[in-house]
């Protein structure tokens, strides 16, 4: 091992202890015989933090080059790199054994559908390998069983120590959500991926990015540089690629020397895997898959139009990885239920309550075209911005919400630092039809409004927070479920 991090590292500055057995990049968490790796973060510089981590135990520390006498000086055995986050991956992979080498790991990217597709990938690869792993944003489940992490894709050597519990776990393939942050971050630094799968792409993040164009540069690195990396290490990597927004078709361009699958809702623009002939209902989605002139039904036990590109996607990688797509098919039918995914809650009530993740202009457009289709009486949403993101995309969320309900109920996601109020006024700017639209700053007040006003045979849709179970109101994380106050709701109705 200390061989491996010399070739990447260089030659120590001080000679590391014998017995490295894990990596960090919080001084909290550093245990006996770890590397700590020094990152300056957005709240913390972990370079101050050397002599803690080294005092509870850690092997060997790394820090950036400007900052070496902080080794030197104390005596601290370590390394000093040009950029200690962007070898922290590639540290992380050599000490836990190089774990992704062992598993089949697909990356899933793009701006909404990545939670659905990495659990129906999961669902079908119980086909190919006896057991599967999840990475995401419900968390990290190995063969179901609950993996501690946090984030949608934690940062590197937490993700490597997940990957590692996964092979003990006899884990076969893995499906995780890789986010355009994760990316450009180097979390998933040191993965070899043998699947790259892109759903689509529309605004969101720009806060982050700034604009669509460096948004979808920041995707695309999963495909240029990390699955042609596991290209060149003998991985027989393939993408997968959504047509349904431009980028999707600008991405196949880019990669005409990787073996590509591609897949569609429009016939107009068909791709190897094409959706046509669309049943919708509240509890599940029937449609025929065109391959190679065959004709393939499939009822998908999941609501949501959304989710056929999602489920197209998903078996375009099964065959991609060597599975027959009439299995897949078959095993489309027993999909489970996705938390916060067109959830419909249980009741007795004659109208439907429908909870979902949609927090940007694309989702939210997505759940509601598709609760229009299935709602024959008024349709009811609820709905909210959050807070410290993308503010652009606001006004854009209140005229989507209007242009599809019949009563729309502006309410608090998660406000996080802003002022929820403030957050509201700017969904108003997009809205023209105020007659239809109300401002209930306080959620549970909303959800309550929307579940009382619902009559037989109309649709409640709360959007925004899915499968989340808390709301953050400045500082503060407060427990909230959107699916248990609805429930609550709902049993008031008499």
């Amino acid at each position: 091992m200390l061989n491996e991090l010399i070739q990447i590292l260089g030659n120590p500055l001080i000679n590391p202890s014998i017995g490295i057995t894990g990596v960090s990049h919080d001084s909290r968490n550093v245990k006996a015989g770890d590397i700590f790796i020094a990152v300056n973060g957005s709240q913390h510089d972990g370079h101050d933090y050397v002599v803690t981590a080294f005092k509870e135990g850690a092997a060997g520390i790394i820090v950036d080059q400007s900052r070496q006498s902080l080794l030197l000086d104390a005596g601290i055995p370590g390394w000093a790199v040009p950029s200690t986050r962007e070898v922290m991956g590639s540290v992380a992979d050599i000490v836990y054994c190089h774990p992704t080498h062992k598993l089949h790991l697909v990356g899933v990217t793009g701006t909404n559908g990545k939670t659905s597709t990495t659990h129906i990938i999961a669902h079908l690869a119980t086909g190919l390998y006896s057991q599967t792993g999840i990475i995401g944003t419900l968390g990290a489940f190995a063969n179901g069983i609950a993996v501690p992490g946090n984030r949608t894709t934690p940062e590197a050597p937490e993700l490597q120590q997940i990957f590692s519990q996964m092979v003990m776990h006899n884990v076969g393939a893995v499906a995780m959500e890789v986010a355009s942050h994760a990316l450009v971050q180097g979390r998933v630094n040191g993965c070899l991926f043998d699947a790259a799968v892109f759903t689509n792409l529309t605004q969101d993040h720009l806060d982050f990015h700034g604009d669509m164009e460096s948004y979808f540069k920041a995707k695309s690195l999963l495909f240029t540089d990390y699955l042609r990396r596991s290209i060149d290490n003998g991985k027989q990597a393939f993408a997968v690629i959504g047509l349904g927004t431009v980028w999707g078709e600008q991405l196949c361009l880019d990669l005409v020397e990787t073996p590509t699958y591609t897949f569609s809702c429009r016939p107009d623009n068909p791709g190897d895997f094409t959706a046509a002939n669309i049943r919708l209902s509240s509890a599940k989605t029937e449609f025929d898959v065109l391959h190679k002139n065959h004709v393939y039904p499939v009822s998908l036990p999941l609501g949501g139009a959304f989710q056929i590109e999602n489920a197209l996607a998903a078996l375009a990688w099964f065959v991609g990885a060597g599975g027959l797509i009439d299995v897949g098919v078959n095993l489309l039918r027993s999909c489970p239920q996705i938390p916060g995914r067109f959830e419909i809650v249980p009741s007795i009530q004659q109208f439907d309550v429908v909870v979902d993740y949609a927090h940007t202009p694309d989702g939210l457009e997505n759940v509601l075209s598709t609760a229009r289709e299935l709602c024959s009486g008024k349709l009811i949403c609820v709905f909210g911005c959050g807070g410290d993101r993308d503010r652009s995309k606001r006004p854009r969320m209140g005229l989507i919400a209007e242009k599809y309900c019949d009563s729309v109920i502006v309410t608090s996601d998660n406000p996080r630092t802003e002022n929820a109020e403030a957050i509201i006024d700017e969904v108003f700017a997009g809205i023209t039809q105020e007659n239809i639209v109300y401002r209930v700053p306080d959620r549970r007040t909303a959800i309550a409004m929307a579940v009382q006003s619902a009559r037989p045979n109309d649709m409640v849709v709360i959007a925004g927070k899915g499968h989340e179970t808390y709301q953050i109101i400045g500082d503060a994380v407060m427990p909230f479920d959107d699916r248990e106050v609805a429930k609550e709701e709902l049993s008031k109705c008499s």
